[in-house]
């Protein structure tokens, strides 16, 4: 009789490629050989294709799925409709998702409670199919701003929580998840970030837009020119902000800016003034928490593609870019028609434009801070991870680095 053992590695790896990722998980149980190829497919290597990529969007409040397939798009070929699909059979499909982070493999979700202005939190490891609820010191609030990041020296993920209001900050705290414990951050800051402007993570820190804060003293002008944005990196192996960082362009608050990551390598930024249909996209060229340098990556008038006087919104569009197509995927709700519907616009060179439906959006949007609610995704291409986020595991894991 054959048993699982004795299948060979070319028709196991054509298995395993057929096994969704997270389902994996319970494959590698199966034996100690499916095990040892299961790690091997950490690197998505059985399942890459050369333009998809799996990628994760909220969409009615639920964390999805998506796989997005550029291939052939500038070509004349037909656009094949992203598949979207909605995580099932986890902890995770019974709560309201508001905000989604990706770091190294690991998700951070902001769920909303049924008591109003209050939020929960959970990391959750999709490769593994590991959940850990994370408890506050006292409470969560819709306003709290989240980063999830890592020690590079330790490769320790660690949570930036801080509470944001017309960029005053009461209280920074961070939590280890290795020790399952927050402690508050001795942090004074002269740069102010909005709730809204949701912070990328790229090589263990996360980078946001941020503004220099003013304060209007008793005596002095009654008003203050708006200064313009600047990038902050905060790093988690310091627990510290970094220096300002310039843009390459000068954002102010009602403009569309938002942050994206390119294969934990590249910080991308798109940039819309609030009174120009053009939109400009730019990528680094060198990226450190202390220094930046920044290229144009694609600029492009929407007036004449849309025949109207095109906005994104200011605090709810996210995108990822393809640098081999050199295009960019942006996402928002299109309300230009009831019902509302989650939308993804293809822009690029030589007047590339293309809007695709990704379904209707929520019924009650009436009644929904729309920074609350938007298609939100995560820029970077998913890789898998092997961190461990439960107790156990992450207790036994620390146990074994005190013995060495």
């Amino acid at each position: 009789m054959t048993i699982i053992s004795d299948l060979s590695w070319d028709l196991v790896e054509k298995i395993l490629a057929r096994v969704p990722i997270f389902s994996i998980g319970a494959v590698r149980s199966t034996c100690k050989q499916w095990n040892r190829l299961s790690k091997v497919r950490v690197l998505c290597k059985a399942e890459a294709k050369r333009h998809q990529f799996l990628r994760f969007m909220l969409k009615n409040y639920k964390l999805c799925s998506m796989r997005f397939d550029l291939h052939g798009i500038l070509q004349g070929k037909q656009f094949v409709d992203p598949s979207i699909k909605e995580i099932t059979g986890d902890s995770l499909n019974h709560v309201k998702v508001t905000k989604v982070f990706h770091c190294d493999g690991l998700l951070l979700c902001v769920t909303k409670d049924k008591e109003e202005n209050k939020t929960s939190l959970v990391v959750w490891n999709p490769y593994l199919g590991q959940t850990r609820w994370i408890q506050p010191k006292n409470y969560y609030y819709r306003l709290d701003v989240y980063a999830l990041g890592y020690d590079i020296n330790k490769r320790k993920h660690k949570i930036l929580r801080f509470f944001a209001d017309a960029y005053n900050v009461s209280l920074y705290e961070i939590y280890d998840i290795c020790s399952d414990s927050w402690r508050v951050l001795d942090i004074t800051q002269d740069w102010g970030i909005m709730f809204y402007h949701r912070g990328v993570s790229l090589k263990g820190n996360t980078y946001f837009f941020a503004k220099e804060k003013i304060v209007l003293e008793a005596g002095g002008p009654e008003s203050i020119a708006e200064p313009h944005a600047i990038l902050l990196s905060f790093d988690f192996t310091k627990e510290r902000f970094g220096p300002p960082l310039p843009l390459p362009v000068e954002h102010y608050i009602e403009d569309t800016g938002t942050l994206s990551s390119l294969r934990d390598e590249k910080l991308a930024a798109l940039y819309q003034s609030s009174s120009m249909c053009n939109v400009e996209v730019w990528v680094t060229t060198k990226i450190e928490p202390n220094a930046v340098s920044w290229v144009p990556f694609l600029k492009i008038d929407l007036e004449p593609l849309t025949g109207f006087e095109f906005q994104f919104h200011h605090y709810g569009a996210s995108f990822f870019i393809d640098e081999e197509k050199k295009v960019a995927v942006v996402f928002q709700i299109d309300e230009s028609e009831m019902p509302c519907y989650d939308t993804a616009y293809l822009i690029g060179e030589n007047g590339y434009f293309e809007k695709v439906g990704l379904g209707e959006a929520d019924n009650h949007l009436d009644s929904i801070p729309m920074e609350d609610y938007c298609p939100l995704v995560c820029s970077c291409s998913y890789v898998p991870s092997l961190v461990h986020i439960n107790n156990e595991f992450v207790k036994e894991e620390a146990n074994e680095g005190d013995h060495h």
